[in-house]
């Protein structure tokens, strides 16, 4: 073992070192904020405002000759660079040369265009010596102070427009203009050669070669289900685009069964209401519109409603039982998932069981929480029945083990319908004025590591989710067909470590292992009562 005085030793001159090459790395949170201030694109930013920023944004050193930005990617990052050059590049036919279009230096932005839309990268971007840069990540820059948001929007505005004006200039100005033999060819590095080559896009979703026509059939509950042909890819659009859609407007589809067992409580006088309350939490659409009507202007407390039964009283139990009675009339005439049955017991055996598991969770670590987890976990997948509206021809492949959804159901949500139902569930939060610690949740619950607020509870759900999917309680029926990461390896044990004390002296290892085990010794109970349809 290393001795702690020479770690010690080893860390002050390796910082030494790195300052020594000017690495702003190195450098404490004050430093930093002092080095940024040197930099132009920063030059109207306040200390607090910097402060702010390098709390969301990653340092990176980048060695030369790396390809920072690759064409026809996805990426949703851009950089700011602080130190170094950098060069534009549009790749030739040969998928080997590439034409360079301009070469950018320190304090510098790229690849801006990721914060306002969700497109293709149409350039490439190929360090060409040692650079330090800021990675961000739009949907952070997204989330933070509204005045941190206008500020970089203003800069991005100023920098957009005087590179639009240097283009005119060039368009304009024959002298300018190079002719065709003196553009600049340069030779893109070997590791970036595979991915840049052209490649041809499909005019329609390719068909397996094992099956002969352009859809799939499936034998469920002793009838032939014939699943639609897969809507085409689509090109990633401005997710903010979809607010137009995901609104409070929207009739998310409810769990019939369950409707059918809070009928009876919706005539006359019920005095029942603590079991009309456990029925609505047993389905996330009742509970959805609930918490969406006590949250609408006409309720609207000084701060959110956060949980059914407050809901309820808020609204009053007249006024639920007549907003129910309606609601459930109209659902009844609209079908979830195209029909497909199993793949809509699968949402809800999910969504009901993963708000169960993410409060034994709670109770077992002992965490005191001011938002309900059980309602969280409830709403973590919402965004699925949304996008089943806007797209109905997609969730219904979730009944083929072997579909692409199974693998990877958050690359084909957004190869397929350009917005994954994390994003989506939280831009329905936001219509509805549902409490941040919601949105967090359905935003992030597979990426904890992003979250910035609620750290809490979306490790929870987190945690909560992965363990119903070991336990084969995933979207897809069946079980083994989803793969997952080990949940000993996700980063939400350091944020529950973080948040609490107590459980830094826990073996995770252990502690997964236990939890298994009494999961499955409890499932009967944990799942009792719950029926889907």
């Amino acid at each position: 073992m290393i001795p702690v005085a020479l770690c010690r030793d080893l860390f002050l001159i390796n910082t030494a070192l790195l300052r020594a090459e000017g690495n702003p790395m190195a450098f404490n949170i004050d430093e930093q904020i002092n080095f940024l201030k040197k930099i132009d694109f920063f030059e109207n930013f306040d200390d607090h405002e910097l402060r702010q920023f390098l709390s969301v944004t990653k340092w990176l050193k980048v060695a030369a000759e790396t390809v920072l930005i690759r064409e026809n990617t996805n990426e949703r990052v851009f950089y700011i660079l602080i130190k170094g050059e950098v060069m534009v590049f549009k790749t030739l036919e040969d998928g080997i040369h590439a034409v360079q279009l301009t070469t950018l230096q320190s304090g510098a932005c790229f690849g801006e265009m990721s914060l306002v839309m969700d497109v293709k990268r149409t350039a490439g971007v190929i360090t060409r010596s040692d650079c330090f840069l800021l990675m961000v990540e739009p949907e952070i820059i997204n989330s933070s102070n509204v005045f941190l948001q206008l500020k970089f929007y203003k800069r991005f505005c100023e920098i957009l427009v005087s590179r639009l004006i240097v283009a005119n200039e060039r368009m304009t100005s024959i002298d300018v203009v190079p002719p065709a033999g003196r553009l600049i060819v340069v030779k893109l590095p070997k590791d970036s050669l595979d991915i840049n080559k052209p490649k041809l896009k499909p005019t329609s979703t390719p068909t397996p070669t094992s099956a002969p026509t352009s859809t799939t059939s499936f034998v469920t509950e002793n009838q032939k289900m014939e699943l639609p042909p897969l809507p085409a890819k689509k090109e990633r659009g401005v997710v903010r685009a979809f607010q137009r859609q995901l609104t409070a407007a929207l009739e998310l589809p409810y769990n019939r069964l369950v409707g059918n067992r809070i009928l009876p409580l919706l005539a006359g006088e019920s005095e029942n209401t603590l079991r009309l309350a456990d029925l609505v939490q047993m389905d996330p659409a009742l509970s959805w519109k609930i918490m969406q009507v006590a949250n609408s202007s006409f309720y609207r407390r000084s701060v959110p409603i956060a949980t059914v039964p407050h809901a309820m009283i808020t609204v009053g139990i007249k006024n639920i039982q007549s907003i129910l009675s309606e609601y459930i009339g109209i659902k009844q005439r609209r079908k979830a998932f195209s029909g497909h049955k199993e793949v809509g017991r699968s949402f809800w055996r999910h969504s009901t069981m993963v708000a169960r598991i993410a409060a034994l969770l709670r109770d077992v670590l002992r965490l005191n929480m001011s938002s309900d987890i059980y309602l969280a976990g409830l709403f973590h997948d919402i965004g699925i029945l949304a996008l089943d509206i806007v797209e109905p021809c997609f969730y219904p492949h979730l009944s083929d083990p072997h579909s692409e959804l199974c693998a990877d159901l958050h690359a084909a949500e957004i190869n397929y319908i350009s917005i994954d139902h994390g994003q989506a569930g939280a831009l329905l939060g936001e219509s509805i004025g549902l409490p941040e610690s919601y949105i967090d949740v359905m935003r992030f619950h597979h990426a904890p590591i992003a979250a910035r607020t609620n750290q809490l509870s979306v490790a929870l759900i987190h945690l909560a989710d992965a363990f119903a999917i070991q336990h084969g309680v995933g979207h897809c029926p069946g079980t083994g067909a989803e793969i997952v990461a080990p949940i000993g390896e996700s980063y939400a044990w350091a944020i529950i470590q973080e948040h609490h004390r107590p459980f830094s002296d826990i073996n995770v290892t252990e502690f997964i292992n236990t939890f298994n085990s009494e999961l499955s010794k409890t499932w009967s109970s944990l799942s009792d009562g719950l029926t889907f349809s």
